[in-house]
């Protein structure tokens, strides 16, 4: 990857320095004038966390789905619903095809490449779902939802999902993408370049 594109990731990530590395040493001196050894402070690295930020995507994309779901018929929202039968149809098998494919990433996320471990462990996970989005988790609880929205049949709802999209890649690289960049760097940065932050897409050959 160009340094150009590496600067250009960092700067949009608004990069603090970099945790783990020494900072500069004090020269102290002592009553009479001796010099003490330099004192040098590391701060030390926090383990990555399991859960991320998840619950708080979790929480708020589900909310909003459930009271869309609840408001779908009611009040000025009632003439959202399609009067096609067709229609109506048509985004219910949109919407589960969507749940298929958040039921699919969910599970190779969770029980195919067991994340948990490489978390624990500190390494950048590429395999498996991985090679296909960084963040199949919450893929799957943005296309879970969406897909719901669609089978509910109001199209005035279907606003929601791109401010779940918006929310996400917001909360992702103001959290997720910033500490990751500081524990890997360029390893990180490569693979930001070559996979998705949300939406699958087949490895390159």
């Amino acid at each position: 990857m160009s340094e150009e594109v590496r600067k250009e990731i960092k700067e949009e990530l608004n990069e603090k320095p970099e945790e783990g590395k020494p900072a500069p040493a004090e020269d102290l001196s002592g009553p009479e004038g001796d010099h003490l050894s330099p004192i040098v402070v590391t701060e030390l690295k926090q383990p990555m966390s399991v859960w991320g930020i998840g619950p708080v995507f979790g929480l708020i994309a589900i909310g909003l789905t459930v009271a869309a779901i609840l408001l779908r018929d009611k009040w000025i929202f009632e003439s959202g619903i399609p009067e096609s039968e067709v229609l109506r149809y048509i985004y219910i098998g949109f919407g589960c095809l969507l749940i298929l494919a958040a039921i699919v990433m969910y599970w190779k996320a969770v029980f195919g490449i067991r994340i948990d471990s490489f978390i624990q462990s500190g390494k950048v996970c590429k395999a498996g779902i991985y090679g296909w989005t960084r963040n199949p988790i919450y893929a799957a609880i943005l296309f879970a939802c969406t897909g719901a929205l669609f089978i509910s049949g109001n199209t005035y709802m279907y606003v929601l999902p791109i401010l779940f999209w918006i929310l996400l890649t917001i909360l992702l690289k103001k959290t997720e993408e910033a500490d990751m960049i500081k524990r890997f760097d360029d390893e990180y940065l490569d693979y930001m370049v070559n996979v998705n932050r949300i939406f699958p897409k087949p490895p390159a050959r």
